[in-house]
């Protein structure tokens, strides 16, 4: 069986090298939230915490970069959380590959927020350029309030670190902080945090009546939309969450391409990248030869076509073609046969796993209705029609010369041709979420890269309204 040569993935100080570079070239202000050693304690950790970071975005000039973009050029990552609703965080989290798993980098652009409360407007922020913290009032909210509104009092040394921001944040400062607080939380939580800040021990009531008011705010009328819009990340995820504790669905990939593309290899290789990253996989055959549903096999010996010993192939041999030209009304109806079985397998098959979040593999799709057994027939539209669109479709391809070395059997004008309406089809955009070509002939560096990030995306991110 072939396999795809390894790919060496970057690891997690290399994740943060390309950050701190994306950051730099992005000429915006821009700083590491949370404690001083976050960064150092990241690239430790194995897990799925993800590195917070914050940058301005302030500047209408159009020659400065967005780090996000810039991320995605340097490194194959996944979005998998993209928040910019007004008046709301705005923020995007990125996946990255690494040997130890994923690597979460949430990117935090504009106001300080959490939810719908502001903690700090961008242009009250202020940055330490060498060390890249936030200094004054800016960090007194991202190292003590943060925690606080979503539920729990920062360890100790957080809270020095805030207590030292505290005592070097200008009188003015202190009180636009407080007075922006109150307004929002009531005077007598912000009291209770001032108190904290200049020394008292920590009271241990504080977070819960800070969360009843967060709640109070994002259901009051002038915040309800927002909160509405943003309800996937509002609502806990539950029994929803992912790997990367965000919520996921199930997501449906289908291979196409012609025999000796690279279908198989492509699908073997997804699964255990898939696997690094935590998500579940499973996978099923969508290709006309091993029909099941009982009356194609009939259908199969009255046309005289026997199931053929390679049996992910869709082409009709030469003996088919002469029993479709003898028996064309029996041939219309088998394709009819075929699209009940299409929506029968992907009721029986596909629908439960994606029910239970996980990643459908799935070699062929429907599509090959419209070649074989009858191309004209309705049967392909209908089965199209009743089977959802794949969320992801990917077509493999290489150069026909190195496919027709692969699978002989056929010959070297049928196989282009084949793959040349698999590039037609890719063009319609069928799939609901995205559509990938995966270069198998070896002149990539990484063939797999942008297929395993799309499903990732795909796997969090809401779909674009496509079917």
């Amino acid at each position: 069986m072939r396999t795809f040569p390894d790919v060496e993935l970057p690891d997690r100080a290399a994740v943060l090298a390309a950050v701190t570079a994306a950051l730099g070239r992005s000429g915006q202000r821009w700083a590491w939230q949370g404690s001083a050693d976050a960064p150092a304690r990241w690239v430790r950790e194995t897990g799925a915490k993800d590195l917070d970071v914050w940058y301005a975005a302030d500047a209408l000039d159009t020659d400065r970069v967005p780090p996000v973009a810039t991320l995605r050029h340097d490194l194959c990552c996944a979005t998998v959380a993209d928040a910019r609703h007004p008046n709301r965080p705005c923020h995007v989290s990125v996946a990255v590959e690494t040997p130890t798993g994923a690597a979460v980098v949430d990117l935090s652009r504009g106001d300080l927020r959490v939810g719908a409360l502001l903690l700090a407007p961008v242009d009250e922020i202020d940055v330490d350029p060498v060390r890249h913290r936030l200094t004054g009032a800016a960090a007194v909210a991202d190292l003590l309030v943060r925690p606080i509104v979503r539920g729990r009092w920062p360890d100790p040394a957080r809270i020095d670190e805030a207590r030292a921001a505290w005592a070097g944040t200008g009188a003015a400062h202190r009180r636009r902080l407080v007075d922006r607080l109150a307004a929002q939380l009531g005077t007598g939580i912000v009291r209770r945090i001032v108190a904290t800040l200049d020394g008292a021990e920590p009271d241990p009531g504080v977070p819960r009546r800070t969360r009843v008011r967060l709640v109070a705010r994002s259901l009051a009328p002038a915040a309800v939309a927002a909160t509405w819009a943003q309800r996937r990340t509002v609502v806990p995820a539950g029994r929803a969450a992912g790997p990367l504790g965000l919520r996921i669905r199930g997501v449906v990939v289908a291979l196409v391409g012609t025999d000796g593309a690279g279908k198989s290899t492509t699908a073997d290789g997804l699964a255990q990248r898939l696997h690094r990253y935590g998500l579940r996989t499973a996978s099923a055959y969508f290709g006309m030869a091993r029909g099941n549903l009982p009356g194609v096999n009939l259908a199969r010996r009255l046309l005289g076509v026997a199931t053929p010993q390679n049996a992910s192939s869709t082409t009709p041999s030469e003996p088919a073609r002469t029993a479709a030209t003898a028996h064309p009304t029996l041939r219309r109806v088998a394709a009819w046969f075929y699209a009940a079985e299409y929506v029968w397998r992907y009721v029986r098959t596909v629908a439960p796993h994606r029910a239970r979040r996980r990643v459908v593999i799935v070699d062929r799709w429907v599509y090959d209705l419209r070649e074989s057994p009858w191309p004209a027939s309705r049967a392909g539209r209908v089965a199209e029609r009743l089977v959802p669109a794949p969320d992801v479709l990917v077509l493999t391809d290489a150069p026909v010369e190195l496919i027709h070395a692969r699978k002989p059997e056929r010959t070297l004008a049928e196989q282009a041709a084949q793959q040349a309406r698999y590039r037609r089809l890719m063009a319609e955009r069928p799939a609901r979420y995205a559509e990938v070509v995966v270069d198998t002939g070896g002149t990539s560096p990484d063939p797999l890269g942008e297929l395993v990030a799309t499903v990732v995306e795909a796997a969090h991110l809401p779909h674009r309204g496509r079917r």
